[in-house]
């Protein structure tokens, strides 16, 4: 058994753990994981990625949101990637997009459906650039704060995107309760769902809707062939369910502090949590371990 690097605690898939020869890619969820409540990543954590970069490890970020809503997170960091963004349906690097996952037609109009039908969710519609909605509600403010941006317009149909590729459909669900029914309702559909949620919005949960393709992990497989990287020198750092699919195939999957039980269980370490700059502890022990071996 390998032992883990001080600092980082064994998690629930510890014991089959090989350990790495070398990191040849990191990627890190955003939420919860590279950002706690605020906008950008701390700085002890903007440090060790700088650290982690001269070491010669690409680093990048997977998330649920799109493009334009980590902006600024991007521009913080100063990293290539590859980048998983809308929840695994699209890998970008070096600024261009690698693969996407795109929802059909018939996907979105059910989608829209749903939301119609639905009193405690509406849903956004993303597209290259931005996003549209099946309704303008209020009360999803706090997530339009997040992303930087509100909705372009609303839309009943598919045809109203005018032949824009919808890239990700996310649900704002204002009664957290209601999030089981709309994973059912999701999945009748033939689609991915991914609830989630985000320390920046805590009245709000979320439903990430993408192709029965597309998820993080399929996304992270992608972004690693892209690199010519062996799975086996892949890290994955998160906190969320929908990082499950990441801690599948990283040769490293790493559990947030604050994360769920179920998490830990499918993680190999677990860090410090968010508030403790666990993303900071993870890299700099990970390299240690590394110069080590």
């Amino acid at each position: 058994m390998v032992v883990s690097p001080a600092s980082l605690q064994p998690a629930g898939r510890h014991a089959g753990w090989q350990g790495p020869r070398t990191v040849s890619y990191l990627v890190c969820d955003v939420d919860g994981t590279l950002v706690g409540p605020d906008a950008l990543a701390r700085p002890a954590v903007v440090a060790a990625l700088d650290r982690a970069r001269e070491a010669d490890v690409r680093v990048g970020y997977a998330t649920g949101r799109m493009r334009d809503g980590v902006r600024s997170l991007h521009d913080q960091l100063d990293i290539s990637g590859p980048h998983v963004l809308h929840n695994g349906a699209q890998v970008r690097a070096d600024g261009r997009t690698v693969v996407a996952w795109p929802l059909d037609d018939d996907a979105v109009d059910g989608l829209l459906a749903l939301a119609h039908r639905c009193d405690d969710a509406y849903v956004e519609i993303y597209t290259e650039s931005g996003f549209v909605a099946s309704a303008h509600d209020e009360r999803a403010a706090a997530h339009w704060e997040l992303l930087g941006a509100r909705p372009r317009s609303l839309i009943d149909r598919a045809a109203d995107l005018a032949g824009q590729p919808a890239l990700k459909a996310t649900f704002a669900v204002f009664d957290p309760q209601a999030v089981t029914d709309l994973v059912v309702e999701v999945e009748r559909l033939g689609l991915m769902p991914g609830p989630s949620e985000s320390p920046r919005t805590p009245d709000l949960a979320y439903v990430n809707v993408t192709h029965p393709d597309a998820d993080k992990g399929r996304a992270l497989v992608r972004a690693a062939d892209h690199l010519d990287v062996p799975l086996s020198e892949v890290v994955a750092i998160g906190d969320a369910t929908n990082d499950l699919s990441m801690f599948e195939v990283a040769g490293t999957a790493i559990a947030m502090g604050q994360a769920a039980p179920s998490v830990h269980a499918a993680a190999h370490l677990s860090a410090p949590s968010v508030d403790a700059d666990g993303v900071a502890t993870a890299v700099d022990r990970l390299l240690r371990w590394m110069d080590r071996s």
